[in-house]
C-alpha cells in the first residue's frame, strides 16, 4: 500500500494524463471525421510547415495559393502565410505528415498540452485534493465551448499556453533570463503581445532588467531566424496582417468590436473610443500592480495580465481564450484556499462553461453579414469579462496573494 501511495505521489500527473488519453483520442478522431480540415484554420498552419519540406515559400503568394489548390482547399482567406515566418519552422513537423493524420495528431496533442498545463498549475498549491480537483478542471476546460472551438479549428493556441507556463515556471524558479526568452515566443502571434506588454509593465516597476533582457534577446533571435529564411519577411508579414485586420474588424470578442458597434460603424470614432478604453484599463492595471507590488507573485501577475490581455488586441478569436486557463486555475484554487470550500470554484466553472456554450451557440445563429450588429464571435467577450472581474478581485482585493506552503494552516481543504 505504501508503495502505491509513493507511486501515485511521484507519478500522478503521468497517470492522470494516461487516464485521459482514450477520451482525448476519441475526441480527436471524431473531430477529424466531422471537420473539413482542408478548409479550416488548421490548414494554414499545416501548409506553412508542408511548404518548407516541399521547397515552397510561405510568403510567396503564388506558391501559397497554389498550395491551397493542390491540396483541395477552396477557402483562401489570405494570399500568404498570415503569421511571422519563424512560426513555419514550429509547424514543420505537422507539415511532414499527411493532412488528415496531422490534424488528428494535433487535436490529440492540443488536449494533452492543455491538460498538462492545468495539472502543472495545481502544484503551485498544497493539499491532496488539489489533484482530484485539477482533473475536474481538465474536464471542465476540455468541455468549454471556446476550447472545443479551438480543437475543431485546429489552431495552435495550446502552444502559446505552454509558452506562458514555461515563462511562469522559469520566473518562479528564478531563471529570469529564460523567463523573458519564453515570453518572447508569444511574438509568433503578435496579437498576443498585449499580454507580454502587461507583464512587462510589472517587470519595469520591479526593475527586473534580467527578464526584460531575456525578452529582448528572444525577440531579436526570432527576427534573425526569420531573416535567415527571408530578409524581407517583416514587410511582407506587415502587409498580410493589415489585410487580415481590415477583413475581420468588428466580429471578434474584442473591445474595438464593441466600440465600433457603439459608434455606428464609424472607424475613426471606434478607434478613438477603443484607445480611451484601453488606456483606462491599462492605467488601472498599472496602478493596481504598483499598489500591490509587495505581495504580488508571478502567478498572480500573469493571471491578471492574461485576463486583460485577451481583451485588448484589435484582432483575436474566442479560441484564443484557451490562454485563460492560467487565470482560471488561479481563480479556482484561490477560491478553494480562501473559502475552505470547493463549492464556489465548482459553481464558477459551471457558470463559465454555460456562458461559453451560450456565446458559441449565438455564434452559430448569426452568420457573418455586412449588417452592423452583434454578430459572430463577439458574444464570447462575456467569458473573458467574467474571468477578468473575478481574477482581478482575487489578485488586487484579496487578503494575500502569496501562495502559502503546507503546514501554515492555509492549504487547500482535504
Amino acid at each position: 500500500m505504501n508503495r502505491l501511495k509513493i507511486l501515485f505521489k511521484r507519478w500522478w500527473m503521468i497517470l492522470a494524463l494516461a487516464a485521459c488519453l482514450p477520451f482525448f483520442y476519441n475526441a480527436a478522431v471524431d473531430n477529424g471525421r466531422s471537420v473539413d480540415y482542408a478548409n479550416s484554420g488548421f490548414f494554414t498552419f499545416w501548409l506553412s510547415g508542408h511548404m518548407l519540406w516541399s521547397g515552397g515559400h510561405p510568403y510567396s503568394s503564388v506558391e501559397w495559393v497554389a498550395g491551397h489548390h493542390a491540396n483541395g482547399a477552396t477557402w483562401i482567406p489570405n494570399q500568404i502565410f498570415p503569421y511571422p515566418l519563424p512560426l513555419a519552422l514550429v509547424t514543420a513537423p505537422l507539415g511532414r505528415l499527411p493532412m488528415g493524420q496531422a490534424y488528428m495528431l494535433w487535436g490529440l496533442l492540443s488536449q494533452i498540452l492543455v491538460a498538462a498545463v492545468i495539472l502543472a498549475l495545481c502544484t503551485f498549491w498544497e493539499g491532496l485534493n488539489r489533484r482530484f480537483f485539477a482533473v475536474f478542471i481538465v474536464a471542465a476546460v476540455i468541455l468549454n465551448s471556446n476550447v472545443h472551438l479551438m480543437l475543431l479549428a485546429g489552431t495552435i493556441g495550446s502552444l502559446f499556453l505552454v509558452f506562458l507556463l514555461a515563462a511562469l515556471y522559469f520566473k518562479r524558479r528564478g531563471w529570469d533570463f529564460a523567463a523573458g526568452a519564453a515570453l518572447a515566443l508569444m511574438a509568433l502571434k503578435p496579437s498576443l503581445l498585449t499580454i507580454v506588454a502587461l507583464i512587462g509593465l510589472w517587470l519595469l516597476l520591479r526593475r527586473d532588467w534580467k527578464t526584460i533582457a531575456g525578452g529582448l534577446c528572444g525577440g531579436l533571435a526570432l527576427l534573425g531566424i526569420g531573416m535567415a529564411q527571408d530578409v524581407g519577411w517583416v514587410d511582407k508579414f506587415r502587409g498580410a496582417s493589415e489585410n487580415l485586420f481590415n477583413m475581420r474588424l468588428g466580429s471578434q470578442p474584442t473591445i474595438i468590436s464593441y466600440t465600433r458597434l457603439a459608434c455606428g460603424g464609424g472607424l475613426t470614432c471606434a478607434v478613438w473610443l477603443y484607445a480611451l478604453a484601453a488606456l483606462l484599463l491599462v492605467g488601472l492595471y498599472t496602478w493596481l500592480v504598483w499598489k500591490k507590488r509587495e505581495t504580488l507573485t508571478p502567478l498572480s501577475v500573469f493571471s491578471a495580465a492574461i485576463a486583460l490581455g485577451v481583451l485588448l488586441p484589435p484582432y483575436i478569436w474566442s479560441y484564443d481564450y484557451v490562454l485563460l486557463v492560467i487565470p482560471l486555475c488561479f481563480i479556482c484554487f484561490e477560491l478553494i484556499r480562501r473559502t475552505s470550500s470547493y463549492i464556489h470554484a465548482t459553481l464558477f466553472l459551471l457558470l463559465l462553461d454555460g456562458l461559453s456554450l451560450g456565446a458559441v451557440t449565438l455564434f452559430s445563429f448569426f452568420p457573418e453579414s455586412s449588417a452592423l450588429t452583434i454578430q459572430r464571435d463577439m458574444w464570447s467577450i462575456w467569458v473573458a469579462l467574467l474571468v477578468l472581474g473575478v481574477c482581478w478581485g482575487l489578485v488586487f482585493r484579496g487578503t494575500g496573494d502569496k501562495i502559502v506552503p503546507a503546514g501554515d494552516g492555509r492549504v487547500l481543504p482535504s
